[in-house]
């Protein structure tokens, strides 16, 4: 098949120019959404706002919601609480100079919020007050440079608000007055740079407030002059550097106002012109750092306007591309302190596009754009000498792209054109020095295409012809200093002489050593000597093009020198002559006079093993695509910089053969979702030192609030404290409190914290440190963003948290709070000074008094002490009773489930800190202090238990079960948890043991049940057995956070299946050795005997055959 639009008819061709106008396909934009799943209230994001301390605000007709970069937290208008939002539905949020939000809603007046106090004070319309605010449905607020607040309302004009006074004036229209406002329902307002406030309007257009003389100009438009306001309602109005406005309109598109002439230039949309504007309702505009705009349009989605080209690009919603914009209904647009576009729209939620994700410029295959890639799996990537990108996909043929036109050109099979490419299957590409193009297809041989005919010409093998072709999978084509073509197949090497179009074929001969290592060749590349370095699928060749023998490179077991491994994907030659090798298993530099290999892992910093391509960049640096985003090397430092999905690449993985340098020393890497280009010199991160701050503080696991207001009988507000309801409270909110104080009995605290930093939360690093407990600093990432320390001694300690944004960027001094836990208060100062007195009292009394009334006052003391105590006691039997019902079994008298829910967070906790400082301090697992910090699962089930009850009866079987408890108490711990998990299985967890005595432990259980004799009755006695599966909590010691304590259960129960299924009257447990898959519970569960296999779990079981293990 020829390409896409050749030899088509005149009407056709028309047909398809003009629809390029409509898709032609730039590169992709990748819109990361955030929606009610991620915590929003509702899906209409009508105002976004970043405050100074760099919290994200959304309004949504829901409440108003404040994100940390992880999570929403929502302010809704509550009944019981005074200083609460007025209303749910938030049209408007503004910062003013001193740092307070002020919230406009539709019904609720305004809100004026305090961060520190997190409460909202309320200004509503009073019929009876003219200095109130005129009416309670606010759109517009901003503030002049003498700080008053100007805000526009629904039906109610233009209020001026002065903060101090709390006092609003009203502007309004007057009929009789020409020089008062054009309309009542104000949209927008913005003060220039002159002092002028402008003041759009629903429908009396653009107004000018002249502050000395309080009047107002009008500008509105009129039908016969084409330089008067396309449109009388005014939605947005934003002034440029050199102060002139743009005005979005609501159904007159864009305006640009010069104030001097007083005359309007109209931009709107073209249906012919896929460069006008998208749609003709705005609804909000900003500008970029360049000046330029950005438009969100009310059905036309988000438009920029390059001013210097006057040209609109369009960013849509398209069902087929997640990662667009989410609707095409923009509100809401503005930058945060990154540079990150944040975008609300009407249904859809929150869109932000990280700036930086633009560095890596992505293109890939669009449904319904036929000038867009033609299929995303792209394996193969040159430029040739026009600057034309070849792009070789998969399935879609070839692809050529024009940088002009930004439209790729498709070149597919075609079964009744014999010109047509061969194949659409393309494996690679490459261009001889005489501008023609090669392409090696997976089935269908080598193609030569012209550029000049636009037609290609087949070679393939010809069982028939020795000189042909070896095989038609070619994989691999490089041209040499001397013009042949070295192919590689999966039948050999073949070098191509393109004059006498002869091949000759070099193939492994295994009763010849220096012949091929292996017939599958992946890739070749030419050094600057004239050698070839060719590689298999069994190891790497150097070919002498002089004596035509291959010297072979191989990995060996014994070698730690050797090659890391014999499937090879890429080689490449840096400037100073290095040979760099991507394998399945690591990067390789060569030492071409020992022969020997370095090697860099992923516990290197790689961001995977498995090295698909590599490029030497400009600066020296060396580029890998893996399984797992890109790596940039830096051979000086032998450090990784790692890039994925979240910075802007068409995906984790990518493709073997696809990257291409070009002359600019612009990269290109194909994977399998289209491909990324890119200058590495302009991959510059950020330097920005992100803000860290405390988002919340926790008491027990419950968030501790700020003091609230309610109303008490008399409707009086009134501070809720701890004196009054007996909860703890913070002052001010945790970011604003610089000191705490705990009392003993608050053992359990948690603090929470973020950086603020948006651009890519997930890469946000953390180290926090409790200055006075640990010695160390704890480092931890976005998942587990809090600090939890139990039982903190008496005493003073400083709680220390820094950061890192995605690129490695540390804020060191990051943000502290002062914590003091006091005393018991029979420990405190005063209680030391009351004993002193006391003891001073009774020497008196015992010098100046008698026995006894000494002995006397004693018996009273002792009477009163006797009589708390014994209230003291009851009440704690009875509440222990209580908590007792709710956390045991009616049956067995063994604890249930939620007792394990209640209790085990605790211990979890404590287990994971003492494996993290083990792991960050460099502590080896041998000393008795450091094993003995594991938590160990057993499972037990009884075997044949069914037949209990079938044979004996129900009651017989609940015999069974209440002999169970004083088993397991003879065999484990009394501060061990015994749980009856359900039916017949239980549950135990041995605390704090070392997992090496699991097998011990399960032995023993399992012999004292086998030789127990269970009584049903007055003289009937039963034997029984039980199956046992185990596994320890951490699983992996070196990873301790990679299974979470339920994912270890779930193993155990793993071992218990198989135990059952195996034999019965048996125990299995399970671990880890070096399993480290990225999904590693499934892998741990679904391939469990090949993990034993490779030695990386290991079984330990009371079977006498492992391999006869049924795991499935």
């Amino acid at each position: 098949m020829t390409k896409t639009i050749k030899h088509l008819g005149l009407a056709l061709l028309v047909i398809n120019l003009s629809m390029s106008l409509v898709f032609a396909s730039g590169p992709s934009v990748r819109f990361e959404h955030l929606s009610i799943e991620n915590g929003l209230p509702q899906s209409s994001a009508k105002t976004i706002l970043q405050d100074q301390q760099g919290f994200l605000w959304v309004g949504t007709e829901e409440g108003v919601a404040r994100y940390d970069g992880y999570e929403f937290k929502v302010f809704k208008h509550n009944l019981e609480n005074p200083r609460s939002l007025s209303n749910n539905y938030v049209t408007v949020i503004f910062e003013d100079r001193q740092g307070n939000l002020w919230v406009g809603t539709r019904g609720g007046g305004l809100n004026r919020f305090n961060p520190a106090t997190e409460q909202f004070t309320h200004f509503l319309h009073q019929a009876t007050d003219p200095n109130s605010l005129s009416q309670d449905s606010i759109h517009a607020i901003t503030q002049d440079r003498q700080g008053n607040l100007w805000l526009g309302t629904d039906d109610g004009g233009l209020n001026r608000f002065n903060p101090i006074s709390e006092q609003f004036t009203h502007f309004r229209h007057l009929e009789t007055d020409p020089n008062s406002l054009s309309d009542d329902a104000v949209s927008v307002i913005t003060e220039d740079q002159l002092g002028n406030l402008w003041v759009g309007t629903w429908s009396g257009g653009l107004n000018r407030f002249n502050p000395i003389t309080e009047n107002f100009t009008h500008y509105r438009h009129h039908a016969t002059d084409p330089n008067s306001l396309s449109n009388n309602a005014v939605t947005a109005i934003i002034e440029d550097k050199q102060g002139k406005l743009w005005l979005g309109t609501k159904g007159g598109g864009l305006n640009y106002f010069n104030p001097t002439t007083e005359q309007f230039t109209h931009y709107s949309h073209e249906a012919n012109n896929p460069n006008s504007l998208s749609h003709d309702e705005i609804d909000t505009i900003i500008k970029d750092k360049q000046g330029n705009l950005w438009l969100g349009t009310l059905g036309g989605g988000l438009n920029h306007l390059n001013l210097i080209t006057n040209k609109f690009t369009h960013y849509l919603h398209k069902t087929s591309d997640i990662n667009s914009l989410s609707n095409n209904t923009v509100v809401a647009i503005t930058y945060d302190q990154q540079g990150n576009l944040w975008v609300g729209t009407h249904g859809g939620g929150l869109n932000r596009l990280n700036s930086l994700t633009e560095q890596f410029t992505h293109y890939q295959h669009q449904d319904q754009e036929p000038y867009s890639l033609s299929n995303n799996i792209v394996r193969a990537i040159t430029q040739d000498q026009q600057g034309n990108l070849w792009v070789g996909t998969w399935g879609g043929g070839l692809n050529r792209f024009n940088s002009t036109s930004e439209q790729f050109t498709h070149y597919r099979h075609d079964e009744t054109d014999s010109n047509s490419l061969s194949d659409d299957k393309v494996y690679v590409i490459t261009e001889d020095q005489q501008n023609n193009l090669w392409i090696g297809t997976d089935s269908s041989g080598l193609n030569r295409f012209n550029p000049n005919t636009e037609q290609f010409t087949h070679y393939s093998h010809d069982a028939t012809n020795s000189n042909s072709l070896s095989d038609n999978a070619v994989s691999a084509i490089t041209e040499d200093q001397n013009g042949n073509l070295w192919l590689g197949t999966w039948k050999g090497l073949n070098r191509f002489n393109p004059s006498t179009e002869q091949f000759t074929h070099y193939r492994h001969q295994a009763t010849t050593p220096n012949s091929l290592s292996d017939d599958s060749v992946r890739v070749i590349t030419e050094d600057q000597q004239g050698n070839l370095w060719v590689g298999t699928w069994k190891g790497l060749n150097h070919f002498d093009p002089r004596t035509e023998k291959f010297t072979h490179y191989n990995h060996q077991a014994t070698d730690p020198n050797s090659l890391s491994n014999d499937t090879i994907y890429a080689i490449t030659e840096d400037r100073q002559g290095n040979i760099w090798v991507g394998t399945a298993s690591g990067l390789n530099l060569l030492n071409k006079t020992t022969g020997n290999f370095s090697h860099f892992f992923e516990k290197d910093g790689l961001a995977n093993n498995v090295v698909y391509r590599i490029e030497e960049a400009n600066d020296g640096g060396i580029w890998l695509s893996t399984n797992l985003g890109l790596s940039n090397f830096n051979p000086n430092t032998k450090t990784f910089k790692n890039y994925n999905m979240d910075d802007g690449l068409q995906s984790n993985e990518f493709n073997a053969d696809a990257s291409f340098k070009s002359k600019n020393g612009e990269l290109f890497f194909g994977g399998i979702n289209g491909f990324n280009r890119f200058f590495p010199n302009k991959i510059i991160g950020d330097n920005q030192q992100p803000k860290v701050i405390f988002t919340d503080m926790l008491l027990s696991n419950q968030s501790v609030p700020v003091n609230v207001v309610t109303l008490s009988k008399d409707n009086n507000p009134q501070v809720i404290n701890r004196t009054l309801d007996d909860k703890y409270r913070l002052a001010k909110a945790i970011h604003s409190t610089s000191e705490i104080t705990l009392t003993h009995q608050q053992n359990l605290v948690t603090f929470e914290f973020s950086t603020l930093h948006f651009s890519n939360p997930k890469k946000n690093q953390y180290a926090y440190k409790m200055q006075g407990f640990d010695d160390e600093w704890i480092r931890t990432d976005y998942k587990n963003r809090r600090a939890t320390y139990t039982n903190l001694p008496t005493g003073n300690y400083v709680l220390r948290v820094k950061a890192s944004n995605p690129y490695g960027i540390w804020n060191e001094t990051g943000i502290s709070l002062k914590i003091t836990v006091l005393p018991p208060p029979w420990f405190s100062w005063w209680a030391y000074s009351l004993y002193s007195v006391l003891l001073i009292l009774i020497i008196g009394l015992f010098v100046r008094s008698q026995h006894k009334k000494v002995l006397f006052i004693e018996q009273v003391n002792q009477s009163l002490e006797f009589k708390v105590a014994e209230r003291t006691l009851g009440l704690h039997q009875a509440n222990e009773k209580l908590e007792k019902i709710n956390i045991t079994d009616d049956l067995t008298g063994l604890n249930n489930r939620r007792f394990i829910t209640n209790n085990l967070k605790n211990d979890i906790d404590l287990v994971l800190r003492k494996h993290r400082n083990q792991n960050s301090n460099g502590i080896k697992g041998d000393k008795k202090e450091n094993n003995e910090s594991d938590l160990i699962f057993f499972l037990i089930d009884l075997d044949h238990f069914k037949q209990v009850n079938d044979v004996y009866g129900h009651t017989a079987g609940d015999t069974v079960l209440m002999q169970i408890k004083p088993i397991l108490t003879k065999v484990f711990r009394e501060t061990d948890y015994f749980v009856r998990w359900g039916g017949e299985e239980f549950l135990v967890v041995a605390r704090f043991t070392d997992r090496k005595i699991a097998p011990v432990l399960a032995e023993k259980l399992r012999k004292s049940v086998e030789m127990y004799d269970f009584v049903i009755g007055e003289e009937n006695i039963i034997k029984k057995t039980c199956s046992i599966g185990y596994a320890s909590f951490p699983f992996i010691k070196s990873s301790p956070d990679s299974l979470d304590w339920e994912h270890v259960l779930d193993i155990a129960d793993h071992c218990l299946y198989a135990a059952k299924k195996s034999a019965r009257n048996s125990w299995i447990g399970l671990e880890d050795i070096g399993c480290r898959d990225e999904n590693l519970f499934d892998t741990i569960t679904e391939k469990t005997q090949m993990l034993i296999n490779v030695k990386q779990l290991k079984v330990e079981c009371s079977l006498p055959k492992l391999d006869k293990i049924k795991w499935h």
